[in-house]
């Protein structure tokens, strides 16, 4: 039984790459290549730490600890992309628990990541082997971490799968990853600092912070697998006792957990619900009160707040803008050291007009209600500039908000409205793309997604890549007029800074107004073969 689950497992991860046309065949080879040149270099960083025992040490004590924290958060993060997670599946199968719990733990093993994990662990075991009478140990170290996040990781993806799978849990799961992406952020930013004023002052780097770090971490379970393989060369027993018995307690601990969690999320129904309003009675004078999709500004207006209310209420719409915040705030220091960091604030500002793309992907099957509704060119375009104008409003706060935050912190206030000129412009011109290629090359999504993180299914990558790639393009090309006369402003008279204020937000806003006809025109026209598009999405 064990065997037909890994069985399963390896036809589901294959069947994609054998269903694929030609062409994506090729791509996908491609990534594996691409892939593969990176788990080589990897591979052969850690295996070159071998010359340097302490270095090696305190290095991947700190890797194991990352790696085993990022495979218990995975689940809350990524619930719904691996389908194999959700323990809810296999409530019908007739097994017992124990064999169900062995079947996904062989089945987990079977994949692309767990693959890579393998190989960057056995990197590092070589990395941790100063003599190579200590590979076997080092090897089975490895072997354990990687049995040790894989159980850690089903178990806490099993104990909150009946979380997960409501509106509470993708909140949950919201928000510990903006508080992940924020803190990655912010620990980049620190260590940057940190190591450039090492450098300036004492000629040294990170080394003293991090084994001091390390020595910490290596009293948890992770920390002490990495640990093991020097404490046996320099014959510290009663601590590699002390960090083998750790290890092993947790890992007990922790397949005893998955076992319960596993028992309880097939015998017990979930508690949670998609509502979590509560019900307020209806205003009589409400209706009278909404927009009407009587003209064009009735239709801008309705869609507007139709946006508000779906942002407001789905946690998935709502996390890629408290991320673009982040990014717009923490990103340029990371990048731009001294004066000038607030010209970075152009990459968030990219990302500010990607957020109106596949306008009709999002709906599913529910776009055959706007083909009937919204079948004229005046509601059509009114649609596409509805979703425009939604994303200017926060997307204009977030880039005026950060390019005055670094103008202030660098004291490059003078510089300011070169910077809000190019921004405005990559902001409005990719938005205005982005409409465009909603229709022209639109991509399902699944409509019954658990995931932040699943954007497009199997299939359609390649619209999904080509959309992005577009919009951020046709951003750039917008910006061009204010991008020369910014450059013209640093190296001569700062009215040019002036004059890149005053244009880049006029070609930005033009090419919102002029594209959006477009936009309709084409949504009019292909609006059958859309739908046939994304209606995907309801099946995924």
């Amino acid at each position: 039984m064990v065997g037909a689950f890994a069985a399963l497992k390896w036809r589901l991860v294959s069947s994609r790459f054998r269903a694929a046309t030609g062409s994506t065949k090729a791509w996908i080879i491609v990534g594996w290549c691409v892939a593969g040149l990176v788990l080589a270099t990897m591979f052969l960083g850690l295996s070159a730490l071998r010359s340097r025992p302490a270095i090696a040490t305190t290095v991947i004590v700190v890797l194991f600890t990352v790696q085993l924290v990022a495979w218990v958060l995975g689940p809350l993060v990524a619930f719904g992309i691996d389908e194999t997670v959700d323990p809810a599946k296999f409530a019908l199968l007739p097994l017992r628990t124990g064999t169900l719990q062995r079947g996904l733990l062989v089945a987990s093993l079977v994949g692309y990541l767990p693959a890579a994990n393998a190989v960057v662990l056995l990197g590092a075991a070589i990395g941790l082997s100063s003599s190579w009478g200590l590979l076997p140990v080092a090897v089975l170290c490895a072997a354990v971490q990687l049995l040790l996040c894989l159980v850690i990781s089903r178990a806490a993806s099993t104990a909150m799968s009946g979380l997960m799978s409501g509106r509470r849990g993708r909140d949950l799961g919201m928000v510990i990853g903006s508080l992940l992406f924020f803190a990655y952020l912010l620990l980049s930013f620190v260590l940057n600092q940190t190591a450039s004023s090492a450098t300036a002052d004492t000629g040294s780097s990170l080394g003293t912070g991090v084994t001091s770090t390390s020595r910490i971490l290596a009293y948890g379970p992770d920390g002490a697998l990495a640990a093991i393989p020097s404490m046996l060369a320099a014959g510290r027993g009663g601590r590699l006792i002390l960090a083998a018995g750790t290890a092993a307690v947790v890992l007990i601990g922790a397949w005893r957990w998955w076992s319960v969690a596993l028992q309880k999320s097939l015998t017990t129904a979930s508690s949670t619900t998609e509502g979590s309003a509560p019900v307020r009675t209806a205003d009589p004078g409400a209706a009278a009160k909404l927009p009407v999709a009587d003209s064009l500004l009735g239709m801008i207006s309705l869609v507007v707040r139709r946006d508000r209310i779906l942002t407001w209420r789905d946690p998935m719409r709502r996390m890629p803008w408290f991320l673009l915040a982040g990014l717009a705030v923490l990103w340029p220091f990371l990048v731009i050291k001294g004066h000038g960091s607030l010209f970075a604030v152009a990459f968030p500002s990219l990302m500010a007009g990607l957020q109106a793309g596949n306008q009709f992907g999002v709906e599913g099957t529910g776009l055959w209600l706007h083909m009937v509704a919204f079948a004229d060119r005046t509601r059509a375009r009114g649609e596409s500039l509805g979703h425009a104008i939604f994303t200017i409003i926060p997307g204009t706060v977030i880039v005026v908000g950060a390019v005055f935050l670094h103008a202030t912190l660098r004291h490059d206030l003078n510089r300011v409205p070169a910077a809000l000129g190019v921004c405005l412009a990559m902001m409005l011109g990719a938005l205005a793309v982005t409409g465009y290629v909603s229709a022209r090359l639109p991509y399902a999504m699944r409509q019954s997604r658990k995931s932040m993180l699943m954007n497009s299914i199997p299939g359609q990558k390649g619209r999904t890549t080509g959309a992005s790639l577009a919009a951020m393009g046709g951003g750039i090309l917008v910006a061009v007029p204010a991008i020369v006369l910014l450059v013209l402003s640093l190296g001569g008279s700062p009215a040019w800074g002036w004059a890149a204020l005053f244009v880049g937000p006029i070609c930005g806003a033009a090419a919102v107004l002029i594209i959006s006809n477009s936009t309709a025109s084409m949504y009019l026209s292909r609006a059958p073969e859309i739908l046939a598009v994304v209606a995907i999405g309801d099946r995924s």
